[in-house]
């Protein structure tokens, strides 16, 4: 039998190896790699020194201590949508600002390529 501590070895491995591809294929912004890194770090923590549940748990009164990873897990979640939704709000602001301004220049080009075409027909 494979003992839980070689399974969340390799999960961590393998999760890391994934990282790595997905950055070097630009993938994954560089950005969002130490998040992805902070998670192998505490799989590999978590997984080779479970007494750290079980302290915490006890600090923290939890009556079943490994419901602690699935909390604070579900927090990191929610932490990172909220970024997520942070990042894409920005992204959607800067793209109406950016359209905005497109409209303006093209309403500016269109007016003086019809002055310029009025004039070239005053001047026939």
């Amino acid at each position: 039998m494979i003992s839980y501590r070689v399974t969340t070895s390799i999960i961590a491995i393998i999760i890391s190896v994934v990282i790595l591809y997905l950055l070097r294929r630009d993938h994954l912004h560089p950005r969002y790699a130490p998040w992805w890194f902070m998670v192998v770090v505490g799989i590999i923590l978590f997984g080779m020194m479970p007494s750290i549940i079980n302290i915490i748990g006890h600090v923290l009164g939890a009556h079943y201590p490994p419901i602690i990873i699935i909390v604070i897990s579900i927090c990191l979640i929610l932490l990172k949508m909220l970024r997520m939704d942070i990042d894409r709000s920005q992204r959607e602001r800067q793209l109406r600002r950016l359209a905005q301004r497109m409209a303006v220049l093209e309403g500016e080009m269109n007016k003086k390529s019809k002055l310029i075409h009025e004039k070239q027909q005053k001047d026939k």
